[in-house]
C-alpha cells in the first residue's frame, strides 16, 4: 500500500526537522510555484504543519512565504498561507508586508480566508501594542457580525 497525501505530508514534516531539514523546506517552499493546483495546496498544508512545530524554521525563506501568499489564488492555498505567516517571527518590513496582506485577506469572499487572517493578525501583534490596537476593533466587529465560525474564533481571540 503507497502512502497517501496525509503520511507523505507528515514524512515532510519530520524531514523538515531531520539532517536535511534545510533541503526538505526549500523543496517545499518551491512547491508553492508548481503547476499542479494540488500539489501546491499539499505544500501549503504541509508548511502550515511545520509551522506548528517550529515557525522559526521557515524564517529564512520568509521573503518567498510572503510573495507566494500574494500570489496564491486558491483560498486553500491562502488561509494556510496566512497562518503560516502569522507565525513567523517577522519584523520590520516583512511585517509591515504580511500585516498589509492580512489586511486585505479581511475583505476576501471567504469567511475561513477572513477568519485565518484574522488569526495572523493576532499572532502577529502578540508582541506589538500598536498592531493590536489595530487589530481588536476586527475582533469586536466579528463577533458581532461574523458567520458563527467567526463569531467562535474571535471569542477565543478577545479572551
Amino acid at each position: 500500500m503507497g502512502q497517501g497525501p496525509e503520511a507523505a505530508s507528515q514524512a515532510m514534516v519530520e524531514a523538515a526537522f531531520g539532517a536535511d531539514g534545510d533541503a526538505a523546506c526549500g523543496k517545499l517552499v518551491r512547491l508553492l510555484r508548481d503547476s499542479d493546483k494540488a500539489i501546491v495546496e499539499r505544500a501549503a498544508r504541509t508548511l502550515k504543519k511545520i509551522s506548528e512545530a517550529d515557525a522559526a524554521r521557515l524564517f529564512q525563506w520568509r521573503k518567498i512565504l510572503i510573495e507566494e501568499a500574494f500570489r496564491a489564488s486558491d483560498v486553500r492555498v491562502q488561509w494556510n498561507m496566512s497562518i503560516v505567516l502569522g507565525r513567523l517571527p517577522l519584523k520590520g518590513q516583512d511585517k509591515a508586508v504580511a500585516v498589509d496582506l492580512m489586511f486585505e485577506r479581511l475583505r476576501d469572499r471567504s469567511g475561513l480566508n477572513r477568519t485565518m487572517a484574522l488569526q495572523a493578525l493576532m499572532d502577529l501583534s502578540k508582541d506589538d501594542a500598536g498592531l493590536r490596537a489595530r487589530v481588536m476593533p476586527v475582533v469586536w466587529e466579528f463577533l458581532a457580525s461574523g458567520t458563527p465560525a467567526m463569531k467562535a474564533r474571535a471569542r477565543r481571540l478577545s479572551r
